[in-house]
């Protein structure tokens, strides 16, 4: 059996890497997760906040198409939690109030008409998570025909606040910048 030449075994010595070589690319390696890792729990976090605010703004859009589906009016009005409508902090207006009298429609007849509040309206189901508080000043009424009257809702969550407005006939949610 001949001898292998010297270019075969410097081919041979070549072909893994060295100690030093391992060292340099697991000090990259730690360097860069513990810059990474720490902030792996804030992005889950926001993540997890976006979502919830995504959700609340589906709920709030769900709102008149609710309505229609359980063919009964429906009152967003008070102060909400993730325990549901608070009753306690609520203001109830006197019997036989109108509706604000900045809710006119505009008529073909040249004297304006107003909408009267319905009857027995149910309370809207406002599914919160924990820690937040939605406000609703005025009282909003979603029509079972799917109307709906509009207004201004407030959410809270910690120090942050975030102001909707939903606009008649449909009230979309709409963040207030």
């Amino acid at each position: 059996m001949p001898l292998p030449d010297s270019q075969t075994l410097r081919a041979r010595a070549s072909s893994g890497f060295t100690l030093l070589e391992i060292l340099i690319v697991l000090v990259i390696m730690s360097m860069t997760s513990a810059i990474v890792f720490p902030r792996l729990g804030t992005m889950a976090s926001s993540y997890e906040f976006a979502t919830q605010r995504d959700m609340l703004e589906q709920t709030l859009n769900g709102l008149s198409y609710a309505a229609v589906r359980e063919n009964t009016d429906m009152i967003l009005f008070g102060t909400y939690t993730e325990a549901g409508r608070d009753v306690r902090k609520q203001e109830r207006g006197g019997f036989g109030e109108t509706l604000n009298p900045g809710m006119l429609t505009r008529s073909l007849l040249p004297n304006a008409r107003e909408h009267l509040p319905p009857v027995n309206a149910a309370p809207a189901k406002i599914p919160l998570p924990a820690g937040w508080e939605l406000v609703a000043a005025a009282p909003i009424y979603f029509m079972g025909s799917g109307f709906c009257t509009g207004g201004t809702i407030s959410v809270a969550v910690g120090r942050l606040q975030y102001t909707y407005d939903m606009k008649p006939p449909h009230c979309r949610a709409v963040l207030v910048e």
